[in-house]
């Protein structure tokens, strides 16, 4: 962390010569920094990273924040979504109030315009990214989901949501999340997405010249995990995902790949009468 620091604070210098040549300034209040480590980890060195302030003409200290927002998503410490969780669910919980109080005046085509207007963005926005998040978390929101489906419906709080979200043809927030991984790989695969992005998905046939059955399909390897966030990420359980599809599905159209796999995953909910996530729903998309 000494020599973190040390990097940190001479980039920063660079940036205060940067913008005093093209006379602009920072908003020091707004700026802060955030330092990422695992949960078992806990940080015994004091990091004090220094940015000039222009109304007060010296450096002062970064405040450190335990999670910031970036682009949308919030990013705590530890990678646990949790306060990004916490948010949307506030976001959403909020607009499936309006539903509740619609509902009584509108038809149910309008209320499923309204869903996918003022529910739907915040639950696709980053779900790449956010959606491996421990269950706890995430069955907050799936929570909030079935709610909106019962409402929409008229349905009692205690019947069972699973034949709405089907005849809705809305997919549980688990099934949503591997629908979304799914297309953001038939991108990878398809160089569609930078290749800073695309580099870390690698063929199994060009890991190792020997036959295996994992080779000769056309699967993306998958390195070995040490550490749960790892495992979680992207690159493993997009690999995962990848994995999963018939090598004839995976060289559909992108418009027609997506379809199929919605169709697949509301079969797969409707057959299973239960909210699985992401591994029980890879072995039942295997056996498709």
């Amino acid at each position: 962390l000494k020599t973190l620091e040390t990097i940190v604070n001479t980039e920063l210098l660079k940036v205060y010569d940067w913008m005093s040549a093209n006379k602009l300034s920072l908003n020091i209040k707004k700026s802060n920094f955030i330092i990422f480590h695992s949960y078992q980890k806990r940080i015994n060195y004091n990091i004090t990273l220094k940015l000039y302030d222009n109304q007060i003409n010296r450096f002062v200290a970064l405040e450190r924040k335990d999670y910031v927002k970036y682009l949308g998503v919030l990013l705590d410490s530890n990678l646990t979504w949790k306060h990004h969780i916490s948010y949307v669910a506030a976001k959403i919980s909020r607009n499936i109030g309006i539903i509740a109080r619609l509902r009584h005046f509108s038809p149910f085509s309008t209320l499923l315009h309204i869903y996918h207007s003022l529910v739907s963005p915040y639950l696709y926005y980053g779900l790449t990214a956010w959606g491996q998040a421990c269950k706890t978390h995430l069955q907050t929101i799936l929570v909030l989901q079935k709610r909106a489906m019962r409402l929409m419906n008229f349905a009692d709080y205690s019947e069972h949501a699973i034949p709405f979200f089907v005849s809705s043809n809305i997919l549980p927030l688990p099934m949503l999340f591997y629908k979304l991984t799914s297309i953001f790989m038939h991108d990878v695969c398809n160089k569609l997405v930078p290749s800073n992005i695309s580099e870390p998905f690698v063929l199994t046939q060009n890991v190792h010249n020997y036959s295996t059955r994992s080779s000769s399909s056309g699967h993306l390897y998958i390195n070995r995990c040490r550490t749960n966030i790892y495992k979680n990420s992207i690159f493993i359980t997009g690999a995962k995902i990848w994995n999963s599809f018939p090598e004839e599905l995976r060289k559909q159209p992108r418009h027609r790949f997506k379809q199929k796999v919605h169709q697949l995953l509301l079969q797969i909910l409707q057959k299973t009468d239960n909210y699985i996530y992401t591994d029980q729903i890879i072995i039942d998309m295997k056996s498709k």
